[in-house]
This record gives structure tokens, C-alpha cells and sequence, in this order.
């Protein structure tokens, strides 16, 4: 009875994805119920990265964006203990002090502490990272998942074009793999590569080729046995093609040759693969493929439905939505959360010139309009819709905002009045907060009333 409570108490929801901040996720998920983890986390690049994620029709891509290059803003939510174990960094990095390095290695060790913290014993990590900060980061790796359970530093190698200045292409990068522990059960399937041609030469390509003792470990000369050759055993340098960039989906897309061999080499069929930075999915995608199951987190909501998109099956998307975490969330990305995802709506493909609709309800003749988190509409703003409205030869339209002046409801009356016009103003906290008290839940997330109903 005891062992079942304990099997039931790390029952875990797979094939989902979950968008919001890995810390806050990763702290909700039973300890020690994922298999593997492979993770491809913002690089400290100082680089503002533009992404095209295509969602909805080819012809009209949604383009969002995400910077790393600000990391000391991220100082007031890391814990201060964490934050001071890594301050000597910044101090000693010549050239590169007050650029947030130590904020940077802090944002990570509270993620990695969470991703030990969920990893069953016999599970493994893969850390990708580049020379940015990959140094720092193998660092802390050591203290939070012990140095004796360091495994390889997999260096995973690709052409590009020239791009160096009297120095060497750099043509790699590096990919950190931990275990849990260094017990003997820990899962890792033998995997194989291709001999080189020297040997292919000498000895040919279908026997073993023996020439040390198992036992002992002494050097023997060489001898051919009787049993066909898988090849050669797999080394820690790993020649693999970049995605070309014409079919990334987004432009941090690591192929899928790369994320097949770390989950045939360190799952099984049926186990669960995590990817707390998924972005576009190849991890969920690749865990799908060879019979894995899979979970995603990623902040990005345009990410989240792009990998939803590219998987089979019933894949469902969760979302921390909160007042807290709306604020955090890109406005175009909070559009789509409440138009579409909530309202069953469309986004306005037009990204400038759009009048002032972010999109469109009922069946494409209720009109919404969408303003930033911090944003207080004030009278003007409501006239401004109106005006909107009238050019799109609509009667209804909806403002969602933080807050509305007291004008703007005398202004509602009277366009109301006036004009037969009827604009309603919806607070997000009507949207996220009154709800997610409602006893009416699917799949964990609260129904929302359709806007029809909100109008009166």
C-alpha cells in the first residue's frame, strides 16, 4: 500500500506544455519524475534576438522578440544568497563588469537546482551552452549536481560561413552532461559512430577489432574475432549540420540529428524528457518521435503554440496566468492569449497601420482592442476606438485595458447614445483574476465568459 501511495503521489501530466517561467513550473512538478532533461537556454550573448514564429498563414508570420541583454534588470527577483555566491565574477571579468555575468549564472543555478530536484536518480542533464558563459556555468553545474557526477563536455561541431577577423571560426558549441548519480543504474544506451578510414583500410568494417584486455586494461595487439561490428563507440565530439537558417522555425533551432542522439543515449521508450526551455519544440518534437513522453515550458506564448503546432496528437498548453505573470508577457503575445486563446477569436495580421484593432471576435464583427499591462485608458483613447470602429463598419467593440478613467464610462454612455455604438471596458483582472476563481475548470484552467455575453 505504502510503495502504491508513493507511485501515485509522482503521477505527472505528460505531452503538455506550459508557458510561463521555468523556476515557478519546474517548483510544481513531484520530485524525482523525469527521466532526462535537455535544456538550450538564452546564451549570455549581449545579443537582441529576433524571431520569426510562423503561426496562422504563411504570408502573414507573427514576429516577437526576446533581448538577453539586460540581465542585471533580473536582480530584484533572484534570491540575494544566490545572487552574492556569484558576485566575484563580476568583480574579476576584465572588460566585462556591470554587464550582469554573476546575474546571469544566478538566473540559472535557481533553474538548475529545480531541474535536480525533479530528475529521478538514474536521469541524466544536458546543459547547451556556448563560450559566452559556458565556462561559468560548468562552475556551478559542479556544486549543484556534484563534480564526480560530471559525465562529458560533448562538443558539438557544424559548418557556417566565414565569419571570423584574424582569429579562428568559431564552429561549436558545448553541451554539458550530468547524471543524478554515479550509480551503476543510471540509464545510458551504448551508441555507435562510423570507423575512420584508416582502420576501414587495415581491417575492413564487419569485425570487432580487439586490442586491449577488458579486465585489466593493458594494451594488446590488435586481433579480428568472429562477431560483426556495431562501429566504433560514440566520442564526445559530435559532427552534426546546423539547421539552415530558410527552415528554422526560430533562429536558436538546434537540429534534430543532435536532440535523437542525447534521448536514444540516455532514455528509453516511455520515459519522460523535459525541456525547460523549449521554444520551437525540437526536444518535444524529437521525444515524440521515438516514443518518449514529453514535457515543455517556455515563457514565450507564441513559442508554446508554435511547438503545439509542429506535434501530433492532443498536445495541451497551459499558461500561469495570473495577474503577475500577465504582466511579464509580450502585449502582442497577451492579444493572442485573450482573442484567440480565450475568445476564439483572430488577430489582425496588420502590425502597423491596424486603426487601433488588435483583433476581432464573433464571428469577425466585434472588434478588441488590447493596451499594455501599465496602461490607463483615458477618454480620448475611447473616441479614438470609436472612430476605429466606425471604419471597420462595426456597432460593437471591446477595450482591455489595467484601468479606465471615470470618463471614459460617460463617454461610453454617450457614444452608446449617440452614435448606437457599444463599447465595453473589460480590466484584465475581469479576465484573469474574477475567473480563475470560478468552480468551472477544464483541464485545470478556468472557462471564460465569450465577450457575446459581456456586452450588454
Amino acid at each position: 500500500m505504502e510503495k502504491k501511495g508513493i507511485e501515485e503521489k509522482r503521477a505527472i501530466d505528460t505531452n503538455v506544455i506550459y508557458c510561463g517561467d521555468c523556476k515557478d513550473i519546474l517548483k510544481k512538478l513531484p520530485e524525482e519524475s523525469i527521466d532526462l532533461i535537455y535544456l538550450d537556454p538564452p546564451f549570455f550573448s549581449q545579443k537582441h534576438y529576433g524571431a520569426i514564429w510562423d503561426i496562422g498563414k504563411k504570408d502573414n508570420p507573427i514576429k516577437t522578440q526576446f533581448s538577453d541583454k539586460e540581465w542585471n534588470k533580473l536582480k530584484k527577483v533572484i534570491k540575494p544568497d544566490i545572487l552574492k555566491m556569484y558576485e566575484h565574477i563580476e568583480e574579476r571579468w576584465k572588460g566585462g563588469k556591470g554587464k550582469g555575468i554573476h546575474v546571469y549564472i544566478a538566473y540559472m543555478r535557481e533553474r538548475l537546482e529545480q531541474c535536480w530536484r525533479v530528475l529521478k536518480s538514474t536521469g541524466s542533464i544536458y546543459l547547451h551552452c556556448d563560450w559566452h558563459a559556458g565556462h561559468y556555468l560548468k562552475q556551478m553545474m559542479d556544486d549543484v549536481f556534484d563534480y564526480e557526477n560530471f559525465r562529458n563536455e560533448i562538443v558539438w561541431h557544424y559548418k557556417k560561413w566565414s565569419t571570423g577577423w584574424k582569429q579562428f571560426q568559431r564552429n561549436h558549441d558545448t553541451i554539458f552532461f550530468y547524471s543524478k548519480t554515479n550509480s551503476k543504474k543510471r540509464t545510458f544506451n551504448i551508441s555507435y559512430m562510423k570507423r575512420a578510414q584508416s582502420t576501414l583500410k587495415r581491417f575492413g568494417e564487419a569485425k570487432i577489432i580487439s586490442s586491449f584486455d577488458i579486465k585489466s586494461g593493458e594494451r594488446l595487439p590488435a586481433k579480428i574475432s568472429e562477431e560483426n561490428s556495431k562501429g566504433v563507440l560514440m566520442d564526445d565530439v559530435w559532427e552534426i549540420g546546423r539547421v539552415p537558417p530558410i527552415k528554422q522555425r526560430n533562429p536558436t533551432e538546434k537540429p534534430e540529428a543532435l536532440i535523437d542522439r542525447i534521448i536514444n543515449a540516455s532514455s528509453n521508450k516511455g520515459d519522460i524528457i523535459l525541456d525547460p526551455f523549449c521554444a520551437g519544440g525540437t526536444t518535444l518534437i524529437s521525444a515524440q518521435k521515438n516514443q518518449r513522453r514529453f514535457i515543455g515550458i517556455d515563457i514565450s506564448r507564441t513559442a508554446c503554440y508554435l511547438a503545439k503546432k509542429e506535434l501530433k496528437g492532443n498536445v495541451k498548453v497551459y499558461g500561469s496566468e495570473t495577474i503577475n505573470e500577465i504582466q511579464k508577457i509580450n502585449p502582442h503575445e497577451v492579444a493572442n492569449l485573450i482573442i484567440v486563446e480565450r475568445w476564439n477569436g483572430i488577430i489582425n495580421p496588420k502590425k502597423s497601420g491596424d486603426m487601433g484593432i488588435d483583433g476581432w471576435v464573433e464571428f469577425r464583427t466585434i472588434p478588441v482592442q488590447v493596451k499594455r499591462w501599465e496602461h490607463k485608458v483615458g477618454r480620448p483613447e475611447i473616441d479614438k476606438f470609436k472612430t476605429a470602429i466606425e471604419r471597420d463598419h462595426k456597432t460593437k467593440g471591446i477595450i482591455i485595458a489595467k484601468d479606465f478613467s471615470k470618463d471614459c464610462y460617460a463617454e461610453v454612455a454617450r457614444i452608446k447614445n449617440e452614435n448606437k455604438i457599444d463599447i465595453n471596458l473589460v480590466k484584465f483582472e475581469d479576465i484573469f483574476e474574477s475567473h480563475n476563481r470560478s468552480q468551472y475548470h477544464y483541464h485545470g484552467r478556468p472557462i471564460i465568459n465569450h465577450p457575446a455575453f459581456m456586452i450588454l
